[in-house]
């Protein structure tokens, strides 16, 4: 796509200037509390300097040049993206499913034209990063003009041209296989990517079906992933292979370059080649896994929201909850010692009539 326009180039420095200003005066208020309370605990309490480090890191990293992460219920990219989400590829919800994604985790990184499906979940230290994508910001309206983008061949002659003259990406040199002219990664709905998962687009686009569970540290780069795929944890796929739908790639198996992994084959290895069939119980296994991981996401949101790791349900006041604030304060009330006698003299009198009883029974 054409280099941005200058207004959005404005706006978008506008922009994270306003952020990095405010979470600065937000840290210097922080400090400043903290001191009004408690004072300095190493030298005196005069007027000091606050000098704030600044850090531009954030998890959802939009750029420029290469587009601004897609997530359902948090982010809005182009035009083009919404609508493609908004139709009939990712538009139907299942089982009364929401159209947010399930879960973002707070240390997971989404970098330029990444686009997430409803009820997608990224889990803890996962890396999507597509960063060598000539997809400005602003330049793609409809969903017509993303599909044109996408059919674009990388390292053609039309990439080039599309990317425009003015992006210093695009030319021999770039440290990326795929320059400027790489492509997005987009993530279907009902997909999980779980731990330290990487997924890049140097040589091409990333695209990951419906339903599909990466295991833990897998590596998906420049490839395709058919839906309702399990890929295990530590896989590495190459650029340019096809996983078809319903597949099992093994545990650390390495998928070669241009590999096609036909639907229903389980493969393993290094360099993996295939195993066996998949029956029609494993199959089916592999959709109502990615479901569980919905589940699982959904519970894991109420971290992100304020107050850390505790649900609200637990904030809520009810009877057990009122209870035992009225135990605690009778037990923190003063017990007046005039009291207290009589309160003990009652006791033994009552001790006393129980050991006559006693002893008249025996």
């Amino acid at each position: 796509m054409p280099a941005p326009s200058i207004f959005a180039v404005i706006r978008h420095m506008f922009s994270r200037a306003l952020r990095e200003t405010g979470q600065a005066l937000d840290r210097v208020g922080v400090r400043g509390v903290v001191h009004a309370h408690q004072g300095r605990r190493m030298g005196d309490d005069n007027p000091y300097w606050f000098n704030d480090h600044l850090s531009r890191h954030r998890g959802i990293m939009g750029l420029l040049r290469r587009g601004y992460p897609v997530v359902p219920g948090i982010t809005s990219g182009s035009a083009g993206a919404n609508a493609r989400l908004a139709g009939s590829e990712h538009g139907l919800v299942e089982h009364g499913q929401t159209q947010d994604v399930a879960f973002l985790a707070p240390c997971a990184t989404l970098i330029g034209n990444v686009q997430l499906a409803p009820n997608t979940s990224i889990f803890y230290k996962a890396i999507l990063k597509s960063d060598v994508a000539a997809y400005g910001v602003n330049t793609i309206h409809s969903a017509e003009e993303e599909e044109r983008w996408k059919s674009l061949p990388v390292g053609g002659y039309e990439r080039k041209q599309d990317a425009g003259m003015l992006d210093a990406g695009s030319g021999i040199g770039h440290p990326t296989i795929g320059g400027a002219n790489g492509g997005g990664i987009y993530v279907g709905e009902g997909t999980n990517i779980q731990d330290a998962c990487v997924v890049t687009s140097y040589e091409g686009h990333s695209t990951i079906g419906k339903y599909v569970t990466v295991g833990h540290g897998a590596h998906i780069h420049s490839a395709t992933v058919g839906d309702e795929s399990l890929i295990g944890m530590g896989a590495v796929l190459k650029p340019g292979c096809v996983v078809e739908s319903q597949s099992f790639i093994a545990a650390g198996a390495v998928i070669e370059r241009g590999c096609v992994v036909n639907s229903g084959e389980i493969w393993g290895g290094n360099p993996a080649k295939k195993l066996r069939e998949l029956t029609a119980e494993e199959k089916a296994k592999l959709r109502v896994q990615a479901e569980k991981y919905i589940s699982v996401g959904n519970m894991h949101n109420h971290c992100m929201e304020l107050g850390g790791n505790i649900p609200d349900s637990l904030l809520e006041d009810d009877d057990s909850l009122t209870e035992l604030s009225a135990a605690e304060d009778i037990t923190k009330k003063p017990v007046d010692m005039k009291d207290k006698d009589e309160h003990s003299n009652q006791l033994d009198e009552k001790d006393s009539q129980d050991e006559g009883v006693k002893v008249k029974i025996q």
